[in-house]
This record gives structure tokens, C-alpha cells and sequence, in this order.
């Protein structure tokens, strides 16, 4: 690497420790509310002017010392200097997973869109499943996991209650290049001074009985999993006659609808909240606010976000819904630079203090309700699973998994396989069910089509339930 820009991460670095972004000084007392007071309570027009200059230092760190966003911007008409403040961002080309996937297949093992040299000094490898091709990877050095551990510790420690003598089990994927797993989220725990157990929700499935042992011997206090791996081990300690221990439910993978999480606290009679965790493998993330019904706290000093119409690439109006766009600030091994996220979300931020804490960062107004693909319509009308999950929720007698069957772009009909505790299912149990699914979600029930099936018969991937099972490439 030459000097110059390995003088520069490591200064940079050094930088956002000094001013006290990266917190050293951990765990901190107990009785300290909010992990990081200054940062997180920042004033609005502060953190304006932080965004501002750190965006101005990647795109320019970025065109100097990347090839891929050198060639990717100037073929586009982009240039560096067209960002004059941080709301300028929209004037960047946005960067899709199949340009990367392209950059990576014609130089691989990184592309070009990593740094150089840096690429030969990271830290940790992650990578997509590679469920729609070719798994991107990602690289992550010295600075962006030291900064993504802050990120995690900050909600943990002043949401979760995560301290000192707490024991937290992390029940997400530990192997396949995922980035949340040992390398963040446990050293993030280390940093809170929490007894931390590295579950691994893959295994769960095959090492059944040996987790729920270890759930009852260690009477773990914070449980991170998806919402459905939470209700199904909810569901099977009522079957067995015990109680989780859990205190408080992060739940990760997929937004749980309101209903949701009325069930599981239902199963889960020691929680006293279930927090709404939204990240990707890349090191984005947001996080519910405790209470809050779905408001998901950003950290600006972190990235920003924009949300734009996935057909034109233009940003959408307030209020209204695209696909959300993401800009790490604070990643220069690999930067992320208006990156489609492929999340559906609604154009509109809360920027007041909360009532809670007064943490300052913008919050979306609403849970993010799942990925642009996994839109679906049924006679002209738009859903996403959330949306259908939660009327699931309501239908008495289900384990509250599910397997929607998306056949063709305009369906006539929605099919779904839906599980049910009951030994036999007639008429006026399916007939109920279909009108009360179709009355939720504004379809009318001859427009609904469900499949009955035994609890444990769902289509799982790994830790998640496979909630959109798509068969339109079969056809």
C-alpha cells in the first residue's frame, strides 16, 4: 500500500476515536443510560455538517484510490465536486448488487471496487447468501469493524440493557461469511461487559434439544434470533412445560408485524420487550426505538439514507414508498456508496429528540416491511409477507408459519401454506380463516387459496422461515 493512503485510513481512524465516536472507555458505569450521550444526542444541525464532511472525505477518498467508482462515476457524468453538502448525495450514480457481481467476476477474488492494498489488511471476510447468483463479498478492516461494533453496542447497551453480568445468546448465522456473527456482535457484547454465547441459529434445527438446554441452564437474559425462530422455541418450551428465560427479544431477519409480537410475548411470558433489529450483511442497520411501534433509529454519524423509484432511479417524493438507498460514511476498505439496499420503505424520517432517551439520529416513521422482490400482487393489489403475517396471527390455532406461493407476476388467487395445531381442519375452520385473511389484507376470500399443513412442515432457509417461496422461475 502506498504510504500516503494507509497514513490516511489509520489517521482517520485515529480521528474518530479521539472525538469520541468510537467509545474506549468501555463498559462504562452501569448507571449510565445512553452508551454514547454525545454522539447519540448530538444536535440536528451538527450532525448536518458531520455528514456533510464525511461524505465530501469518501467520495473523494473513493475517486482517488478506487478504481471501480473512478470508472463507474465518469462513465455516468458524476464528479466529486458536484457534492457541496450532504443532501447532494442524490446527484451520485446509485450502485446495484449486479454491478458489483460483475466488478468481482471480472477481477476476482475482490474486484476493484476494494481498495487495493487495504484489501490485503482485512480483517473479516463477509459475504451474501448468493441466492440470486454470485455471493458479493465484503471486506471489513481495522476501522469499519471497530466502528460497526460501536454502532451495535450503542442500542444494546441503551435498549437491550445490556451490562455487566448479563448473559446474551446470539442465535443468528456463525458460519457462511455472515458479518453480525463473532467478529461483531460478540466483541460489540465484550464492549457492554455481557457474558455472551454464540449460538448459531443454523444449528438450531439439528442440535434441537442440546439449545434448549443451554437456554435453560444459562437462563439467558437477551435472546437475538428471527422473529419465527423465536416463536417456534416459544412454542415448544409451552409443549415441553417450561419457561424461556428470555428478558428481552432482539429480533432479527425480517420485521415482526405487530401480531407478532403479541404472540410472542404470549410464549414468551418473562419478556418484557421484543425490539425490532433491521441490518444487512453489508453493515447497514437501524434499530426500533423500545415502545415505539416500528420506529427504527439511525446512526447519521453512520451512514445516510435515501429512498428512491427503483424503475427510474429518481428520488420519491415524502411519504412516498421506493427502495431504499444507503451510503456507509465511514467505510473506506470497501466503500458502499449509494447502494440499493432493495428494501421497500416510505420516504418520510422523524428527526424530533424521541421521548424516551432524546437521541437526536432520524428514525424511519415505520418498520421496514420487506425487500422490493418480495412484492407481490394479488388481482392488482400490492403485498409483501408482513403484511399477510400478521392476519396469520389471528387465525386461531396456527404455529404462525407460513409459505406464501408467488406463480406469476398478476396472481388471480393467493396460495399459502399455513400450519395448523388442529388434528383435522374443515370446512367452517377454512372457510373462517379465508375470510378473515382476505378482510386483512383487502382481497375478497374466493381470492384466497390456503393449503393446510402439519406444525414442522413449512419451508425453512437455515434460521428463517421462507416466508416467499418464489415459483415463477420454475414455470
Amino acid at each position: 500500500m502506498n504510504a500516503d493512503s494507509l497514513h490516511e485510513y489509520e489517521r482517520i481512524h485515529k480521528e474518530l476515536v479521539e472525538e469520541g465516536f468510537i467509545r474506549r472507555d468501555f463498559p462504562p458505569n452501569p448507571s449510565i443510560k445512553l452508551w454514547n450521550e454525545r454522539v447519540m444526542k448530538m444536535p440536528r444541525d451538527e450532525l448536518d455538517k458531520l455528514k456533510t464532511v464525511r461524505l465530501k472525505r469518501l467520495v473523494k477518498w473513493a475517486w482517488e484510490n478506487v478504481e471501480f467508482y473512478k470508472r463507474f462515476w465518469k462513465n455516468r457524468g458524476f464528479y466529486p465536486e458536484y457534492i457541496k453538502d450532504w443532501r447532494d448525495i442524490v446527484k451520485i450514480p446509485v450502485l446495484r448488487k449486479e454491478d458489483i457481481r460483475t466488478d468481482l467476476q471480472t477481477h476476482p477474488p475482490f474486484g476493484t471496487i476494494f481498495h487495493p492494498d487495504l484489501a490485503k489488511r482485512i480483517r473479516f471476510v463477509g459475504a451474501t447468501s448468493g441466492s440470486t447468483g454470485m455471493p458479493t463479498f465484503q471486506g471489513w478492516g481495522k476501522l469499519e469493524l471497530d466502528y460497526f461494533q460501536e454502532a451495535q453496542a450503542r442500542y444494546l447497551w441503551s435498549f437491550a440493557g445490556v451490562r455487566p453480568g448479563i448473559t446474551y445468546a446470539n442465535y443468528l448465522n456463525m458460519s457462511g461469511f455472515y458479518s453480525w456473527g463473532p467478529p461483531v456482535v460478540e466483541t460489540a457484547m465484550w464492549r457492554c461487559g455481557a457474558t455472551t454465547i454464540a449460538g448459531g441459529g443454523e444449528t438450531f434445527f439439528s442440535w434441537k434439544q442440546r439449545h434448549l438446554l443451554i437456554f435453560k441452564l444459562w437462563k439467558i437474559d437477551v435472546f437475538a434470533t428471527t422473529p419465527w425462530l423465536h416463536r417456534l422455541i416459544g412454542e415448544m418450551a409451552i409443549e415441553e412445560g417450561w419457561e424461556t428465560p428470555f428478558k428481552v427479544l432482539l429480533l432479527h431477519g425480517g420485521a415482526a408485524a405487530e401480531n407478532t409480537k403479541k404472540r410472542l410475548f404470549k410464549v414468551h411470558p418473562n419478556a418484557e420487550m421484543a425490539i425490532n433489529v433491521w441490518g444487512t450483511t453489508d453493515g447497514h442497520m437501524a434499530v426500533e426505538l423500545p415502545n415505539s411501534r416500528g420506529e427504527l433509529v439511525i446512526w447519521e454519524d453512520m451512514e445516510i439514507f435515501d429512498v428512491i423509484d427503483p424503475k427510474t432511479n429518481e428520488p420519491v417524493s415524502e411519504g412516498e414508498r421506493g427502495e431504499l438507498i444507503a451510503t456507509l460514511l465511514n467505510h473506506f476498505t470497501m466503500p458502499l456508496i449509494r447502494y440499493s439496499l432493495g428494501d421497500y420503505v416510505k420516504n418520510e424520517f422523524i428527526t424530533e429528540p424521541d421521548p424516551i432517551f432524546g437521541i437526536t439520529h432520524a428514525r424511519f416513521v415505520e418498520p421496514i416491511p420487506g425487500r422490493v422482490e418480495w412484492m407481490f400482487r394479488v388481482k392488482g393489489k400490492l403485498l409483501l409477507p408482513i403484511y399477510i403475517e400478521d392476519a396469520i396471527n389471528e387465525i386461531p390455532d396456527t404455529t404462525g408459519m407460513f409459505n406464501i406461493m408467488v406463480y406469476a407476476e398478476e396472481m388471480e388467487k393467493l396460495r399459502i401454506k399455513i400450519e395448523s395445531k388442529r388434528d383435522r381442519v374443515d370446512e367452517a375452520y377454512d372457510k373462517s380463516a379465508k375470510a378473515l385473511l382476505a378482510n386483512k389484507i383487502g382481497l375478497d376470500e374466493n381470492d384466497v387459496e390456503i393449503e393446510w399443513i402439519r406444525p414442522g412442515e413449512a419451508v425453512w432457509t437455515g434460521y428463517k422461515l421462507q416466508v416467499f417461496v418464489d415459483q415463477r422461475k420454475k414455470r
